[in-house]
């Protein structure tokens, strides 16, 4: 007999047997528009379709996981619907992924497999309903600001906290050039949610930094929720042309799970990417070939 996880029970080592295949995709459409009013103040509205190739009656349910609508001009811009969080849009991460951001071992859809790193995770449903204000650039520097209040689903559809209470968050990114082409990239949050049930509340703060000169890339993020423990990731990618070759390591303190990562992409022409991907973990190898297409 076998146990969800495919373990014989009465056997020992039996470890490094078992392989598997699978075709997998991930769409989205986005449908937005905007206008541009007399005052200066631009109104834009926004709503991406999109889905797994492991449709899920939930996605089937709510087929739209992001809808908003978008005020900005010199004040900055204020944005309100289900959205990310102020902290969530401060994420930066290690440099390293490839076919234009689908793979690394912050893509979980595709890496999962070998592993459970994301330093984009974040307290309960990311795209809940919320208020989110991000102030102009200052002098590289940009603050966001976010709110969600309590509710659930059974009084408007989408705006769900996964049982928690308010949730708050904060976000702040900072970027520069130096010498000749180069570039510094700094990201960090916080956010804080109340517990619904009136359980202990929930916190968890975020850092990144990126640094490229020339073709080269390199940096790192981290990413620590309260009581759950941290996850981060490090990275280093180099460009030549229309090649791209990365190479990213990440590790889940909750799971004890370290995750190697290495790729190949290659630009066929204007959004057409095609690529591959060597992952490793203490159990697992994976290799992975794919395309994606943006337009």
């Amino acid at each position: 007999p076998t146990d969800t996880a495919g373990h014989i029970h009465g056997t020992e080592d039996v470890t490094n047997t078992l392989r598997g295949q699978e075709i997998n995709h991930v769409y989205e459409i986005a449908v937005s528009g905007s206008t541009t009013l007399d005052n200066g103040i631009t109104v834009a509205v926004h709503g991406q379709l999109g889905t797994s190739g492991q449709y899920t009656a939930s996605e089937a349910s709510r087929p739209f996981d992001e809808t908003h609508i978008t005020m900005s001009g010199s004040f900055g811009s204020l944005r309100i619907g289900r959205t990310e969080s102020a902290a969530f849009n401060a994420t930066v991460a290690a440099p390293g992924y490839g076919i234009g951001g689908m793979l690394g071992v912050n893509y979980p859809w595709f890496s999962g497999g070998v592993g459970s790193v994301n330093t984009y995770s974040g307290i309960g449903v990311e795209d809940a309903m919320k208020v989110v204000y991000t102030t102009p650039n200052f002098n590289g520097v940009t603050l966001g600001m976010s709110y969600a209040p309590e509710d659930s689903d059974s009084v408007f559809p989408g705006r769900s906290t996964a049982g928690l209470g308010e949730h708050t968050a904060v976000g702040m990114t900072y970027s520069t050039g130096f010498m000749d082409g180069g570039s510094l990239t700094l990201g960090t949050g916080y956010e804080t949610a109340s517990d619904g049930g009136g359980g202990d509340d929930a916190s968890a703060m975020r850092a990144g930094l990126n640094i490229s000169v020339d073709q080269i890339s390199f940096g790192g993020s981290m990413y620590d929720e309260d009581g759950v423990g941290m996850q981060y990731d490090v990275g280093a990618s180099w460009t030549e042309g229309a090649t791209e070759l990365g190479l990213q390591y990440g590790h889940d303190e909750a799971s004890d799970a370290g995750l190697t990562l290495a790729h190949l992409t290659y630009t066929l022409g204007p959004g057409v990417l095609i690529g591959g991907q060597i992952g490793s973990s203490e159990d697992v190898t994976q290799v992975m070939l794919g395309t994606s297409v943006f337009f």
